[in-house]
């Protein structure tokens, strides 16, 4: 493995500084992490009104053209590259029953398939499969729709543990709401990003507003494939998520991360949801995407509302972004009481860059 992260986490240093700094590390979780990643595309909803959705997986990244099609309410994902000469089949989100390359006409059908193009008549051996559009893996989890380039990495793990943890929890009542979602560029490396929302160590210290809301000394974190769980419970005026494990706890958050980029923040208002995309290796973007429950609403007022919290994390992580350069820091230690969940995404790292 390229860092030999100690697996014990008392005995274990943290990743060294060059990780973050080189962008030799940085092309090769490109191509052995992310190509193989699900990313979250978009919700059932937006294919709903659309049958035909072109998007870019990991724009900025791995830029790759791939298109979601609604075929008669089955969603699947092909490559948006025209098998002729490459042009792009769909550049904008529309309803048809066919797809038609702009560049000379090739057509396809709803399900990838060649269909026809003229000048080909003399063709031989034509067409063959290499003539289809490529087909992508998609997953569709309530109603969330997933791609993965490569499918290596599994998250079915993490979405079947949502939904034994929280079974009552109103997937499909959730709806996206544009006006409490945000996007950023920060100059960071992403995987900073990731590590700070991996503990809760910094909560007393970064998020005074927070800390007033949720009971420190009960917080969780929970170690599983390709994921890490945390758990923050709290008294019953700012709680009210009640989980399958102790329905007498009240939870203030459940705060799913899902290998390698993307959490999700269960609470009893709705989901909150982190994208994070690597651009280079000091700079990302910040996704962050709002799912109220119906006839709910994601809180705006007090001191630990959701812009407050991003605006102190982002803070946090631009200091360290900054201090990782310098001359006289390597690496750290782990804290085995606090920092577990930021050594298991190191094994990962570790694992999957080997």
């Amino acid at each position: 493995m390229p860092f030999n992260i100690n697996p014990e986490i008392s005995k274990a240093s943290t990743l060294p500084a060059e990780f973050y700094l080189d962008y030799k590390y940085f092309d090769l979780c490109l191509n052995n992490i992310f190509s193989g990643s699900w990313q979250l595309i978009t919700d059932i909803k937006t294919i709903e009104k659309n049958n035909i959705y072109p998007f870019t997986f990991l724009p900025s990244a791995i830029n790759e053209p791939l298109i979601l099609i609604n075929n008669q309410n089955q969603i699947k994902c092909f490559s948006n590259v025209c098998t002729h000469r490459a042009h792009l089949v769909a550049d904008k989100p529309c309803n048809k029953n066919k797809l038609r390359c702009n560049y000379h006409g090739r057509i396809f059908n709803m399900d990838g398939s060649f269909n026809s193009m003229s000048g080909f008549e003399e063709a031989e051996n034509f067409p063959t499969e290499k003539d289809n559009l490529s087909s992508v893996p998609s997953l569709i989890w309530g109603n969330f729709i997933f791609v993965s380039l490569t499918e290596e990495i599994d998250i079915t793990p993490v979405l079947d543990d949502i939904e034994k943890r929280i079974p009552n929890y109103p997937l499909k009542d959730l709806y996206y709401n544009k006006k409490s979602s945000q996007w950023w560029e920060i100059d960071s490396h992403w995987a900073l990003y990731c590590e700070n929302f991996l503990e809760g160590f910094h909560v007393p210290f970064v998020h005074k507003g927070l800390s007033k809301e949720i009971y420190i000394g009960t917080y969780e974190t929970i170690l599983l494939d390709n994921a890490v769980l945390q758990i923050a419970k709290c008294d019953e005026k700012f709680g009210g998520l009640i989980g399958s494990e102790n329905p007498n706890d009240k939870i203030y958050g459940l705060y799913y991360w899902i290998f390698p980029n993307i959490m999700f923040n269960f609470y009893s208002w709705g989901l909150s949801i982190n994208i994070i995309e690597p651009i280079s290796e000091k700079h990302t973007r910040v996704k962050f995407l709002s799912y109220p429950i119906k006839n709910k609403q994601q809180p705006s007022k007090g001191e630990a509302t959701l812009l407050q919290v991003e605006t102190e994390d982002q803070k946090a992580v631009l200091n360290v972004q900054k201090g990782i350069r310098s001359k006289f820091y390597k690496s750290g230690r782990y804290s085995p009481q606090y920092e577990r969940g930021v050594h298991h995404f190191h094994l990962l790292l570790d694992s999957y860059l080997s």
